[in-house]
């Protein structure tokens, strides 16, 4: 009686360890992959965002030279800055969506700001935002592909 009574009690226990293994097993396997989908939101995000604070200065550059060569501003090319700031604004909403990590954000915000400050900056001082701007950009790339690689 004994016998038996341990027999089921043991096979009890290994169903009861299987059970527990596999729900481990698929918990860090569900773990992993909604790590990945966050890696890959954030791998899109940053370069995005990136792309979009290019086109955003190059439109500023576009608005520098033609005030340079006292070439009147155009709707066309209000039209096409306005675009480009827009795309920055859902570049970021992206970013915010894909990461909540702080250091990221505010790297990212801080691109925002010097590319922003680009189209409004006195004509003494564009090579300067400019460089600011580049620099800015360079440190979100930077810290994009840490968190995206880490």
């Amino acid at each position: 009686m004994i016998t038996t009574l341990v027999a089921v009690l043991g096979t009890l226990a290994g169903t009861i360890v299987a059970g527990l293994m596999q729900h481990l097993t698929s918990t860090r396997t569900a773990e992993k992959a909604a790590a990945e989908r966050r890696r890959e939101a954030l791998a899109t995000a940053v370069p995005s965002l990136l792309a979009a604070l290019v086109r955003h200065r190059e439109q500023q550059y576009l608005k520098i030279v033609a005030r340079r060569e006292e070439r009147a501003d155009s709707p066309e090319s209000r039209q096409a800055r306005y675009d480009a700031r827009s795309a920055v604004t859902s570049a970021m909403d992206t970013l915010h969506m894909a990461t909540s990590e702080r250091g990221l954000l505010a790297t990212a915000q801080e691109a925002v700001d010097a590319a922003m400050a680009l189209g409004d900056v006195p004509t003494s001082e564009v090579d300067a935002a400019g460089l600011r701007a580049r620099q800015a950009h360079t440190a979100l790339r930077e810290a994009g592909a840490r968190h995206v690689y880490a």
